[in-house]
């Protein structure tokens, strides 16, 4: 995966700006998280609770529940493919959507990272060794 990648040629440094950034965010248990069709809007990184993410399929013209779902829990994320995003976008306009739907089992606890301080630690912060910001 690339975004596992992205997080080991990181050093330190740009890692403990990452860890700045991060927001404690609390989701209630059947909170829909993530919208399959939608802009990610932050990755999140689970420290309590669980998450089931599935693909959604059409009934009818309605969206459903797939029967086949993915648990998330301590330790996994939620929409970490913003990292390569992040790292191969030249614009920011061209925002990643989820192909997932994604919505808690349980009661979560998760930090978070926006997409906007996300921006900003690239733009700003060059965390990705990127070697010119025009690239960005």
């Amino acid at each position: 995966m690339d975004h596992v990648k992205e997080l080991q040629t990181m050093n330190d440094q740009a890692l403990g700006m990452i860890c700045d950034y991060l927001k404690l965010k609390m989701f209630e248990e059947n909170a829909q998280v993530v919208e399959a069709g939608q802009p990610l809007n932050a990755m999140l990184y689970i420290i309590a609770g669980s998450m089931q993410a599935y693909l959604p399929i059409r009934a009818a013209g309605e969206a459903c529940p797939s029967t086949s779902f993915e648990t998330l829990e301590k330790g996994m994320f939620v929409g970490e493919q913003l990292l390569d995003w992040a790292a191969k976008t030249k614009t920011f306009y061209d925002q990643l959507v989820s192909f997932k739907t994604v919505r808690c089992a349980e009661k979560v606890e998760a930090f978070a990272l926006t997409v906007n301080d996300l921006k900003t630690l690239v733009v700003s912060r060059d965390i990705f060794q990127r070697s010119s910001k025009s690239e960005v």
